[in-house]
Formats: structure tokens, sequence, C-alpha cells
């Protein structure tokens, strides 16, 4: 079957048109998402938009969010996948190191930057990506919609959620968040998420299901009147059974007038969205606004500048420039489609594979005593 390659891309890179949109508008072009999409799968241009501005801007988007080079090559013309081909990935994440007590000494840090280092908004580390994700969770709040978040471990989920929640108690008291106690998510039941929505709204107990569910619908509208906005957080959402999920679906569909009393935000590993992709939950799959958290890329010189800034040491005396660059690539891996096609870079780098790089690369440096870490060294590790 033939499709765009725009199209192929943004699925790979987990890309939503609605971001491409956003992008577009804060380059001052006015682009909608109806025409994105018949651009993504048909190919068709409006007569009267500036295609070449428009696809500029959407080459050099993508190229920031990781697409390779060969991605990005004939962007905007038909592409027919071999589905027959089975991909065979060239990466393997590295083994998880921690900074020696030698190295910190040797590189006089007043605490490891790599473990447990997020103690502030100082400490954060966001890029637009990010920035759109949190902003999409808080209009899941707003509008009364459902997000899915999901990516590799390591890549960040857990420090949006973090950040998420600490944004909304600082700026949005308006905001009630339900989140579901249970340590293991796959014990989380119809009766779970009930408790959790009594809970925040401090909903008595009721003696039996049905009065508690009568309850509950009515202190969700009557919070809603009284200004309230409402969203339930899950994290480690991969490991909820089909039939909670459906149930969630259910919940989300409570309205009051014409709004949603709550919006539904689920969090987990890449196994959520082929979770999602399953026939049993289709109905809440094509509610949901599916997003995957996106690597790096080419801000991890950025990145390790500041986290080791967080700890008083200026990054560029210790690391060369193309030391920087050289962990980078070692995040990066390849995805060979055979003969017919040509190779995909494959971008893992994640702020777990990247902080791992870093403690190894400054874990030789201290042990033989070098205090510039040079590209050669890098590779070496």
């Amino acid at each position: 079957m033939k499709i765009t390659k725009l199209s192929h891309v943004f699925e790979v890179l987990g890309v939503k048109q609605a971001q491409v949109v956003k992008a577009l508008a804060a380059k001052g072009l006015k682009f909608s998402k109806a025409s994105l999409s018949r651009v993504a799968t048909q190919a068709d241009w409006p007569k009267t938009c500036d295609s070449k501005a428009i696809k500029a801007v959407i080459a050099e988007y993508l190229k920031e969010l990781g697409a390779t080079s060969e991605q990005l090559t004939d962007l905007f013309t038909w592409y027919e996948p071999n589905k027959n081909a089975q991909p065979e990935v060239e990466y393997e994440d590295p083994e998880p190191e921690m900074l020696t007590a030698n190295a910190k000494k040797f590189f006089k840090l007043r605490r490891d930057p790599f473990e447990n280092e997020i103690t502030s908004e100082d400490d954060l580390f966001l890029v637009d990506a990010h920035r759109i994700i949190l902003e999409d969770m808080l209009t899941a709040a707003n509008a009364g919609s459902m997000i899915a978040l999901y990516g590799e471990c390591g890549s960040g989920k857990t420090i949006i959620r973090r950040t998420f929640i600490h944004q909304v108690q600082q700026d949005h008291p308006d905001v009630i968040l339900i989140q579901p106690a249970r340590l293991d998510r796959r014990k989380i039941t119809a009766e779970s998420i009930s408790t959790a929505i009594c809970r925040a709204l401090q909903i008595k107990h009721k003696p039996s299901a049905e009065e508690r569910d009568a309850a509950i619908e009515e202190a969700l509208i009557e919070s809603a009147n009284n200004g309230h906005l409402h969203l339930m957080v899950i994290d480690e959402a991969h490991d909820l059974s089909a039939d909670v999920i459906k149930l969630l679906k259910r919940i989300w569909e409570l309205t009051h007038g014409f709004r949603r009393v709550m919006g539904i935000v689920l969090i987990g590993q890449s196994e959520l969205a082929k979770k999602l992709s399953g026939q049993h939950v289709r109905e809440f799959s094509w509610r949901c606004n599916q997003i995957r958290m996106q690597p790096l890329g080419i801000y991890v010189p950025e990145y390790i500048r500041h986290k080791l800034s967080r700890v008083g040491v200026d990054a560029d005396k210790i690391f060369t420039e193309d030391a920087l660059s050289a962990i980078r690539g070692k995040c990066m891996g390849r995805i060979r489609h055979g003969i017919a096609l040509d190779d995909a870079e494959l971008d893992r780098s994640y702020p777990l594979n990247v902080n791992t790089w870093l403690a190894k690369a400054m874990n030789a440096a201290a042990q033989i005593g070098e205090q510039q870490i040079t590209e050669s060294l890098v590779l070496k590790v």
C-alpha cells in the first residue's frame, strides 16, 4: 500500500499533526490541521499556500525531533513500505553505571549530577517537545480530553509527570488531580478508580457500589459547577488491563451540559502503545491522543552543559566539543530494512542513556587521571 513519506515519518517519530501546526504557527505560517492532514494522506497541497516555506519549516521541525537525512530525503513524495522485510535493530542500551566516588572527587563535583538530581524546577531540562506535552496534558484537564504518553524506559516520562503535577499544584488550583494509588498497576480495578475519585472529591463511603457510582457522578457535576476541572493521571499505565481501559473510557464519557467532567492522562512504556492498538480497546484509542516521548537529539550537548552546571561545573572545561557530539553518537544505532531499502538511523539519546555514557566517560577519565575528556576517550568506553 502506498502512503506519503511524510505520514510514514510522522508515524516513526510519533509526531502528531497538531504539533506540526503549532510549529508552523510559531514561524508565522498559518496552516490548518485539515490542510496538513490532506498533505500527509494524499500529498494534496492547497493552491493558495506558500508550500515551499511550509515544507522547509516542517523538515526543520522534524530534524529537531531526530529525523535522519534518509527520512528527510524526498519527504513530500509517495512511499511504499516493504511489509515483508523484518527490520533489524543494531543497538543495545548501555549497562547503567553510576559515577564513582573517585570521579566525583577528581572532577570536584558537589554531588552526583545524574542520580536523584531533580530537586527543583531549576534542575529541569525541557525542550519544545516537552513543553508541548505539558501543554497537551493541561489541555486534557481544560477540555476533558484523553492523552496517552508513552516512551522507552529512561526517556523522561516520570520527570514530565512530576513537572506537570508541580505546575498544576502551583499555578492551577482549579484542577483536581485524581491518581489511583495502587503500587501494582495490574491490580487497579473499577473499585480502585472509584476509591481514588472518592478520595479526591472527599466523598463519604457508600455501602453499595450503585450508591457510590451515583455519588461520584453527582459530586463530579457539583464540583464542575463550582468551577473545578478534573484530571485522572495514571502512571505505569502499560500494566492496566483492557477492562480497566474500557472503564476509563466510560468514566470519560460523563458530561455536564456540553462539557466532559473529567480528562484522562495515561503514562507508560512503549508497551502502552501496543496495548492501545488492540481491538479490545479500540473505542478508547480512537478518542485518545497518543504521544511518544522524543529523544534529546540535537539538544544532547546543551543537556550535558545544563546537568553539569547544576553542580557548579563548566562542561566545556571537562569535555571537548567533539566529545559532546560523541556522547550523542554513542546513543545512535541503525535499523536495517534489508537490501531493497535504505538503512535508517535509530536515535536513543534519552536522558538515562546520555547519563550512563557520561558516567562511563568520566569514570574512565578519572581512573587514568585525564582532566579533559576527548572524542577518542568517549569512543573507547
